[in-house]
């Protein structure tokens, strides 16, 4: 989730970071997320991408250049507004198509009983067309806990529709 992973409150308060991790599971950033869902294999990747972008940026002869615009203390991690609900799936962060591809979904959650899979793209939330994770997260952020909704995904290449009843998160 864009706006609700380990890295924003350090965003927030003005302290510049990243986000590194090897994928989402059903159980991710939930109390049933235990030691024995780590990936191990995941980790020696992200570690061995992180240790190769360390060395190229110590082995620099030129600093970097800030290329950005700054902002002041009080900027915002995120559009405005905040994510209040969840449709219970975990996007798969690596999907680069449009639309948002679920990676996981738990089977009780609120996208499980609207009918979705693990491997569907969502495109359209409500009214809002959905390309990519930034769209569906502001789209979110537009419902409460309670809101039913229609929800556009494809499976398998076919264009679908289903009706969702989102929780709060």
């Amino acid at each position: 989730d864009l706006d609700a992973s380990d890295q924003v409150s350090f965003i927030k308060a003005g302290v510049p970071a990243v986000q590194f991790f090897s994928g989402g599971h059903s159980d991710y950033h939930r109390p049933t997320d235990t030691v024995d869902k780590i990936d191990p294999a995941g980790m020696v990747k992200v570690a061995s991408f992180v240790r190769e972008g360390i060395l190229y940026l110590a082995e620099r002869e030129e600093p970097l250049h800030f290329m950005g615009s700054k902002k002041g203390p009080d900027r915002k991690a995120h559009a405005a507004g905040s994510r209040n609900v969840s449709t219970g799936s975990m996007p798969d962060f690596a999907y680069s198509g449009k639309g948002v591809k679920i990676a996981a979904l738990s089977p009780d959650s609120p996208a499980a009983k609207a009918g979705l899979k693990k491997g569907d793209v969502i495109i359209k939330l409500g009214k809002y067309n959905v390309t990519n994770l930034r769209d569906y997260s502001n789209a979110l952020k537009t419902f409460k806990a309670g809101d039913k909704t229609g929800l556009v995904f494809t499976r398998d290449g076919k264009e679908m529709t289903a009706e969702i009843k989102l929780i709060a998160r």
